[in-house]
């Protein structure tokens, strides 16, 4: 029995945090405005957290930004230092999850490299 509790312990404990942000991705700029026009496109990036077994376990703030941080590494990856939202999808609960909220997010955005001091829009 102990060597159960021990396995759902490791299994189920991660499932209670978001994904973790690399070092240097915490500074890329996010958000649903146009970059600058000296920004260069670089690729697409895709976050996302969640899924029916783990919603139970996961607070909707660590879902959510577990998605934007798994968003921010793979622009990190890329070069780029700024990402457009393109699209940001929320599951809630449909399925009956005694706890309910949120249980899988998903993000996708363009990412861009640009300029060091590039102006911020408000």
């Amino acid at each position: 029995m102990y060597k159960l509790i021990i396995l759902a312990l490791i299994v189920f404990l991660p499932a209670c945090a978001s994904k973790p942000v690399y070092p240097g991705a915490e500074r890329i700029f996010v958000s649903q405005q146009a970059p600058p026009p000296e920004c260069r496109f670089v690729g697409e990036v895709q976050g996302t957290q969640g899924n029916f077994w783990t919603a139970e376990f996961t607070s909707d703030r660590n879902i959510l930004f577990g998605a934007r941080n798994e968003m921010r590494n793979q622009a990190l990856s890329l070069g780029a230092n700024y990402v457009m939202v393109e699209t940001e999808s929320h599951s809630h609960n449909t399925a009956g999850h005694s706890l309910g909220g949120t249980f899988a997010s998903v993000i996708i955005g363009n990412a861009y490299a640009c300029p060091e001091k590039f102006p911020r829009r408000t």
